[in-house]
């Protein structure tokens, strides 16, 4: 089974008078497509600037897009914006960032992914027997 990635970067905060600038990193891979990786870094990097690891389901970022009402109960919240767009609260520990994104480039993601592994068919025999032999092999 070949590994197929998505990947895109959302610039979240860009303050040029000070020469930094803070970025969201979205991945999905093909071979765990229920999950969407997000990492939250600055550039340059300084610990006090925003930083972390996150995962979210992929349905839960179109449910985001899509829906009324916010989802997420962990670590990772997605509400819709009024003004069109996600909001992200993601939070690690005590710390925690809010990020906003804008709808058209979320959905451009999405669909890319989708492309890749059609909603709703994340996990068909073939893939399932594929990670069951890579799993077992010695």
């Amino acid at each position: 089974m070949q590994v197929e990635d998505v990947t895109t970067e959302f610039v979240v905060d860009d303050a040029p008078g000070r020469g930094r600038i803070t970025v969201l990193q979205v991945t999905w891979r093909s071979c765990d497509p229920l999950a969407v990786a997000l990492v939250l870094v600055s550039r340059p990097d300084h610990p006090a600037l925003p930083q972390g690891h996150w995962v979210a389901p992929r349905d839960a970022l179109r449910a985001g897009l899509e829906g009324p009402v916010p989802v997420g109960d962990g670590d990772v919240r997605i509400t819709p914006e009024p003004a069109g767009g996600i909001r992200l609260e993601l939070s690690d520990g005590e710390r925690r960032s809010v990020v906003v994104l804008d709808a058209a480039p979320v959905r451009s993601f999405l669909d890319r992914t989708e492309r890749v592994v059609p909603a709703g068919e994340e996990h068909t025999e073939v893939a399932l027997d594929a990670v069951l032999d890579d799993l077992l092999q010695p």
